[in-house]
C-alpha cells in the first residue's frame, strides 16, 4: 500500500485544477463547460479505462456524465464508484467548487487504472450539479445516473463523492460549526468532513480507520446526519445526497465548503487560495479505502 500510495503527484493535482478551473456554469458557460467535458474524457482515456458519455438533455441542450470503469475480476461483486461535480456555480471559476474533487477523482484513476482489482471500480464525473435555471432542482447529473443504476440493479459496496476538497485554513475560528452538529469539531479548518446517513454509517466509520491507518497525517471527521440531512439542507447539498435517495451507501468527503471557505460560489475561488498538500493527502486516503474494499473479501 506504501508504494502506491507514494505514486500520489501533487504537481499533478495542480495541473488538473489549472485545467478544469474557469467558468463553467452549465447554463450560462455551456461551451466552457463542454470543453472540461473533453478534458475529463480524454484523460481518463489515456489511462486505458474503457470510457463512455451519459447523455441527458436539459432544456434541449445536451450535457453528459463522464462514466470510466475499470473492471475487476469478479463482476458479480458489489462496485465501487468514486464521483465528483464537474461544472461550477454561475460566476465562479470553481477551483475549490469542484475542479478539487474532479482533480483527485483524475489523479485516483491514473493510479487506480494500474492496479489488480478483485471489484470493479467507476469513476463518474458528473455534470449539473450546480442550480440551474428553469428548474428549482440542482444534482441533476447524479440523479439521471443514480436513477439509472437504480432502474439496472446495478449493486454498489460504497459510493464516495468528493466535494470541494482543497480549501484549508489553520487558523482558529476559521471553521463555522453548525449548531445542528452534536459531535466535537475542532474550530481550525483542516480536516475532512466524511459524512454519511444511517445506510452509509459502516463506510463512514471504515473510511475514517483506514485514512488513519494509511494517512495519518490527514485529521477525518465522520459524521452521521440523522434522517438523511432532510431537515438539514446543508448536507444534502452534493451528488451524495442522489445514492442516498436511491438507497445507495454514499459518503460526501468535504473541506465543509461554505463552513470554512469565505470564496464559495464567489469569482475568489481560485487555484491560489488551494491547499494542495491536503489535496495530496486526501488522494492517499480515497485510495486506501478503495484498495482495501476493491481487494478484500471481509
Amino acid at each position: 500500500m506504501i508504494d502506491i500510495l507514494s505514486q500520489v503527484n501533487t504537481k499533478r493535482l495542480q495541473e488538473y485544477v489549472k485545467k478544469i478551473e474557469g467558468l463553467r456554469h452549465g447554463w450560462e458557460n455551456y461551451a466552457a463547460l463542454e470543453q472540461r467535458a473533453a478534458f475529463i474524457e480524454d484523460t481518463l482515456k489515456s489511462f486505458h479505462c474503457s470510457v463512455e458519455n451519459q447523455e441527458f438533455l436539459y432544456h434541449e441542450r445536451t450535457y453528459r456524465n463522464i462514466v470510466a470503469t475499470l473492471e475487476g475480476l469478479h463482476q458479480e461483486k458489489e462496485r465501487i464508484l468514486l464521483g465528483a461535480h464537474y461544472d461550477a456555480a454561475g460566476g465562479s471559476p470553481g477551483a475549490d467548487d469542484n475542479a478539487s474533487g474532479v482533480a483527485v477523482l483524475l489523479e485516483a484513476a491514473a493510479i487506480l487504472s494500474r492496479q489488480r482489482l478483485n471489484r470493479t471500480v467507476q469513476l463518474v464525473a458528473f455534470t449539473l450539479e450546480e442550480p440551474q435555471p428553469h428548474t428549482i432542482h440542482f444534482l441533476i447529473g447524479s440523479e439521471t445516473f443514480a436513477r439509472e443504476a437504480k432502474k439496472a440493479r446495478i449493486p454498489y459496496q460504497a459510493v464516495l463523492i468528493l466535494e470541494s476538497v482543497g480549501y484549508t485554513d489553520d487558523g482558529e475560528g476559521s471553521q463555522i460549526v453548525p449548531v445542528f452538529v452534536r459531535i466535537p469539531v475542532s474550530r481550525k479548518g483542516n480536516f475532512l468532513g466524511v459524512i454519511a446517513n444511517s445506510r452509509s454509517k459502516a463506510i463512514m466509520e471504515a473510511f475514517h480507520r483506514i485514512s488513519q491507518e494509511h494517512v495519518p497525517e490527514l485529521i477525518t471527521v465522520p459524521y452521521k446526519v440523522p434522517l438523511s440531512g432532510r431537515f438539514i439542507p446543508e448536507t444534502r447539498f452534493s451528488d451524495h445526497a442522489s445514492f442516498w435517495n436511491a438507497g445507495y451507501p454514499a459518503l460526501m468527503l468535504t473541506d465543509t465548503a461554505m463552513f470554512r471557505n469565505p470564496h464559495y460560489h464567489t469569482y475568489h475561488d481560485r487555484f491560489e487560495t488551494l491547499d494542495f498538500a491536503f489535496m495530496t493527502k486526501v488522494t492517499k486516503a480515497v485510495l486506501s479505502f478503495i484498495l482495501k474494499l476493491a481487494n478484500d473479501d471481509t
